[in-house]
């Protein structure tokens, strides 16, 4: 089980970990988490990035992002 998680991201979140020391600094004193279940780096106190991107998501589960529209492409 992997827990409920939050609407704003910090450490309690269950997939939150401790960002590498060479993106955050070795004191630690950090203003991003690493989520584990994005595998990036995110706003601490921010709205939940995972719960954000769900949101948008189409219906069918798969995001167009990236994808080109064939009829508005521009002809040379």
């Amino acid at each position: 089980m992997e827990g409920i998680i939050p609407e704003f991201c910090d450490f309690d979140c269950p997939q939150a970990d401790f960002p590498p020391a060479e993106t955050a600094g070795l004191c630690r004193t950090m203003s991003a988490v690493w989520c584990r279940r994005l595998k990036e780096l995110t706003n601490k106190n921010a709205p939940c990035e995972w719960r954000k991107r769900q949101q948008k998501q189409p219906p069918g589960g798969k995001s167009k992002a990236g994808k080109t529209n064939k009829r508005t492409k521009r002809r040379s």
